[in-house]
């Protein structure tokens, strides 16, 4: 088994008493910030080490879990559905741009109960479409002078939002701090970073994909969900893991994998799919994982220009198209792993019905051979397009 690491610093109140931890992504034992993982990555493995490995709990206690969001986390905010209201604390990070995106997202967390802060505040004409939602603001404090420091908590108080002030080393700037009326003060001052650490059960890719795969099709039932879940030990661990913490919302332990995905139903566990797949695999996909999320970018696409309707059932048949090469099987052999409806089986291997047309038009592009066009002008673009997504979305499995 692999360890997982995650670093905590305090947050206190002018009590000196702890409020919350802000919880640090750390890839070893070393108390430094991995430069070579992007934020998206640091963000998920954070919140499935917090969620899924160790427990919130167990990181936190009873006090505040101050999580950083990037763009892409705020862009689509239904991935933190597995996180409760009222147990975590979520920063707007200072290099995201305020898009139309980002600002539906933050309505939408706000809306379900989340308490929203805005990280290193510096700029307020930048993040002035955020400010009202925003329950806190955090500021660096060497970033401002102290007038400028007592000035904003002016601003905040009338705001009614309430003050962090982070990067405090010294008793005098607590003390004036505390005069200014800021209600939340983070830094060396108090404690540095603690790294926390634990064993993490190794993930199996195989499964992963399927249940990928299975999410992404109307047809599967929450009982297929299940036994695929059940499959795999480590998924299992996590799903009855999840669902006994306080994070699920559940009263009562549950403890069958059956139960589990019952309660959850099929939209949180699609989430919770997503997050460990952005979270990265155990071991680094190959080329070939690329070209099958792409397969299923591209059905997908296809399916809406088309108004086919179930599209969900169209990315499952671009993904599982490449299944034998992924398991080193013939892909007939390979598909009795997988439960899937007969008429998607047939469309994958005869090649027929729209999904066989759609791997056929999509085969003919990754042929490259420049004088294959392909029959549906609409084709090409929605490769492109399909590439793209792949790409983002393989870079988050690195």
């Amino acid at each position: 088994m692999s360890s997982f690491y995650i670093a905590r610093q305090p947050i206190l109140d002018t009590s000196s008493h702890t409020f919350g931890y802000e919880l640090l992504f750390r890839s070893t034992a070393t108390n430094a910030y991995d430069a070579s993982v992007d934020g998206d990555e640091a963000t998920a493995r954070v919140l499935v080490n917090t969620i899924v490995e160790a427990g919130l709990d167990s990181i936190v206690g009873q006090a505040q879990a101050f999580v950083n969001l990037t763009q892409r986390f705020l862009e689509n905010p239904e991935v933190l559905d597995l996180l409760t209201p009222g147990r975590c604390v979520l920063e707007v990070l200072e290099d995201v741009v305020v898009t139309d995106a980002v600002l539906t997202g933050v309505k939408a967390l706000h809306a379900r109960g989340h308490t929203i802060a805005l990280d290193d505040f510096v700029d307020p004409v930048q993040f002035a479409a955020l400010l009202p939602l925003a329950h806190l603001i955090k500021y660096d404090i060497t970033q401002h002078s102290m007038e400028q420091l007592a000035a904003y908590r002016l601003v905040d108080a009338e705001a009614g939002r309430l003050s962090l002030a982070e990067r405090v080393e010294t008793l005098d700037q607590f003390e004036a701090l505390k005069s200014f009326g800021f209600h939340y003060f983070q830094g060396y001052y108090f404690a540095k970073p603690q790294i926390l650490s634990g064993t993490k059960m190794p993930q199996n890719k195989l499964a992963l994909l399927q249940l990928l795969a299975q999410v992404n099709n109307s047809a599967s039932t929450i009982e297929e969900l299940a036994e695929t879940l059940s499959r795999d030990v480590a998924l299992s661990i996590r799903v009855l893991k999840y669902v006994n913490s306080p994070l699920s919302g559940l009263r009562s332990e549950v403890t069958s994998i059956r139960h589990a995905t019952l309660l959850l139903g099929r939209e949180p566990i699609r989430n919770w799919v997503t997050l460990l797949v952005m979270a990265g695999v155990e071991d680094k996909p190959p080329e070939l994982t690329k070209m099958a999320l792409t397969r299923a970018r591209f059905c997908q696409l296809m399916a809406q220009h088309r108004g086919l309707g179930d599209e969900s059932m169209y990315f499952t048949i671009g993904l599982l198209s490449l299944m034998g090469a992924l398991m080193n099987l013939e892909l007939e052999t390979a598909l009795e792993e997988v439960s899937i409806s007969s008429i998607m089986r047939t469309q994958i291997l005869e090649g027929s019905g729209p999904g066989g047309e759609m791997l056929q038009l999509i085969g003919e592009l990754e042929s490259r051979d420049p004088d294959i066009v392909p029959a549906n002008e609409a084709a090409g673009p929605i490769y492109q397009q399909s590439i793209r997504w792949s790409e983002e979305t393989f870079g988050l499995l690195l």
